[in-house]
């Protein structure tokens, strides 16, 4: 576990952190991802079934984490590593409203977007709600959409500028058309274009991983040769 004076960052990695793992899922995560819990059960598979398609990472921030009666959760972040792409996914971040503005996002995601760099990871991705597609089912006020994905982009981060679907998480739950992906930085800034086989090549991976298939021809042509990273602004 990271200490410093301010909170706690522990890592999840046996069944030693159930209680802590449920109490997030339940609470923070559960609240701020309404429409697209992933279940917990997924998250305890992937990270002790030792059968998942991917090698699940969840961080959670707070103060005195091993005290389940008086823990307080701050924050946390899920992140994962495609074995046949090598690519990452940081899949959620969250950060309670009493801790947000200090840096503990940019801290969790820097942390995890390094990580996945470090092993090797031609691209680290995150989807973010785009306000490009505000109006279209996207159940989010637009201001908030750019605010975090402004926030994004002050950490560095591009967006992938290619049509991109998100694959049902779980059965019961649909895709989203609402996301776009993004580009995380890691030691170095971002280039201005990243090999369109690299984004395929993972969407295919995380289409598997998800709903056992890969994503339709339509959705794989949309994905040009180089895929261009862009900033945006309102």
């Amino acid at each position: 576990m990271e200490v410093n004076e301010d909170f706690e960052i522990a890592t999840i990695t046996s069944h030693d952190d159930e209680g802590l793992l449920d109490d997030f899922h339940s609470g923070l995560y559960w609240n701020e991802f309404a429409e697209q819990q992933e279940p917990v059960e997924i998250w305890k598979r992937a990270l002790w079934g030792g059968a998942a398609p991917y090698d699940l990472t969840i961080r959670i921030a707070g103060r005195r984490l091993r005290d389940r009666a008086r823990r307080e959760i701050l924050g946390g972040i899920a992140y994962e590593r495609y074995p046949r792409s090598g690519c990452g996914l940081v899949t959620y971040m969250v950060i309670a409203p009493a801790a947000r503005r200090q840096g503990l996002g940019r801290r969790l995601q820097r942390d995890a977007a390094l990580a996945l760099y470090r092993t090797g990871a031609p691209a680290v991705f995150g989807e973010v709600n785009d306000p490009r597609l505000a109006g279209r089912g996207v159940d989010e006020p637009l201001e908030a959409m750019w605010r975090r994905l402004q926030r994004n982009q002050a950490w560095g981060a591009r967006i992938a500028d290619t049509r991109y679907v998100q694959p049902a998480l779980a059965p019961g739950l649909a895709r989203d058309h609402g996301l776009c992906l993004i580009v995380l930085a890691g030691e170095q800034p971002l280039p201005a274009t990243l090999p369109g086989q690299v984004v395929r090549e993972f969407v295919d991976e995380l289409y598997v991983a998800t709903e056992g298939q890969t994503p339709d021809d339509e959705q794989r042509a949309a994905i040009p040769e180089q895929v261009c990273l862009i900033e945006l602004q309102p």
